[in-house]
């Protein structure tokens, strides 16, 4: 429509900037979850900013720190960690296998699984790249002391029931 101006990554376009201060939320801003929606916005936007012009979104970012870590893991135990449908995570996996990123390979003792591992240039690749989610952790998280980061990690691990045990070290 003439005159529009179309939604950002955000959802909101520059609706998100001009909040009105006299707009009635009612229980909304009290609500964990629609808190947690605009948290998780927030971060989607501030990885954009920082990833800008590295063609990476923050799934794939999750695909190449997950086939990182755990040389040969699967499909199915990757869309498992990041919690999203084998679908999704083949959408996400297309051009970073495309790109030569990502090797897919055969597990042993069952070639009708496919597992992924880092291809030379993808493991050179992401060692430029993963610093930059420490700058996009501190822009998300700017203002919340050191304490109050971790406490607020702690307590999202326990929401979304990933408790200290699945915590891996950086």
């Amino acid at each position: 429509m003439e005159g529009r101006k179309e939604a950002g990554p955000d959802g909101g376009g520059e609706a998100a900037e001009r909040l009105r201060e006299d707009l009635d939320y009612g229980c909304l801003n009290d609500l964990v979850g629609h808190l947690l929606r605009h948290a998780f916005l927030r971060g989607q936007q501030v990885f954009a900013d920082v990833f800008a012009g590295e063609a990476l979104t923050p799934l794939q970012f999750m695909v190449l720190e997950l086939v990182d870590r755990n040389d040969g893991i699967t499909h199915g135990d990757v869309a498992a960690a990041m919690s999203c449908a084998p679908s999704v995570l083949t959408t996400a996996l297309k051009p970073l296998t495309a790109s030569g990123t990502l090797e897919q390979v055969t597990v042993a003792g069952d070639r009708r699984r496919v597992a992924y591992r880092l291809s030379a240039t993808g493991r050179e690749r992401f060692l430029k790249l993963r610093p930059m989610i420490g700058e996009a952790e501190d822009r998300l998280l700017d203002g919340l002391e050191a304490d109050d980061r971790e406490a607020l990690a702690r307590i999202l691990r326990r929401v979304s029931r990933r408790n200290s045990q699945l915590r891996n070290n950086r």
